[in-house]
């Protein structure tokens, strides 16, 4: 009997954690997600992605408030459709807007771990120490902590794009209340993914510092 109690007693602790780690999932999920700490630095990077360019409209609005008077634009380069890559979509925008003291880098891999790869390859001839990422806010928390564990010897800072969750949209995600919409909750149900998988995974690897 004191056998079965112990079990009924573990099983209920079992239940209690789990419905206090739903509630506070519920409630704080996609808050705990968000990371905006913009510092003054030496280049605004605009991280590649995003369903709209709200990241670099971000940008200017940060070079407008001094944070610093460059900007590097990532754009993808491994794809190209009706025979432009979005790298080259990226440039031909800069150059309609006449957009000043700001450059595009050609992404070459699909993630952000690998993105790493080549900020640091365009940011090699500028000798930079400071970068502001600019980034859509469900994505920030992982984004700053990549950067920073791959290329520790620049100084990172991070800002938030409130950018449209669903594409066509101008739906942003109301507080926490991710949960209550399908796209919100798909957005940060990925973005959860792939932050754990970097935790558990890519921030164990074995080349994960970057040489600069």
């Amino acid at each position: 009997m004191r056998s079965r109690s112990s079990v009924l007693r573990i099983l209920l602790l079992i239940l209690v954690l789990a419905t206090a780690i739903v509630i506070l999932a519920l409630a704080y999920g996609a808050s705990l997600l968000r990371f905006n700490t913009p510092e003054h630095s030496d280049v605004i990077v605009v991280l590649g992605g995003g369903s709209d360019d709200s990241r670099f409209w971000r940008a200017v609005e940060l070079t407008k408030a001094g944070y610093s008077d460059q900007i590097m634009l990532d754009a993808e380069a491994f794809s190209a459709r009706f025979g432009k890559t979005d790298a080259d979509l990226a440039r031909d925008f800069l150059s309609q807007i006449n957009a000043q003291n700001t450059t595009v880098c050609p992404v070459y891999h699909d993630s952000t771990y690998g993105e790493v790869q080549d900020v640091a390859r365009c940011l090699e001839p500028r000798k930079v120490s400071s970068v502001l990422l600019v980034t859509s806010d469900y994505h920030t928390r992982r984004a700053f902590s990549i950067f920073k564990a791959r290329l520790p010897k620049c100084h990172w800072s991070i800002a938030a794009s409130y950018a449209p969750y669903e594409a066509g949209t101008s739906q942003r995600m109301a507080g926490d209340d991710w949960w209550r919409n399908r796209r919100w909750a798909k957005t940060t149900l990925d973005e959860w993914e792939k932050l754990i998988w970097w935790w558990l995974v890519d921030r164990w690897r074995s080349n994960l510092v970057l040489q600069r």
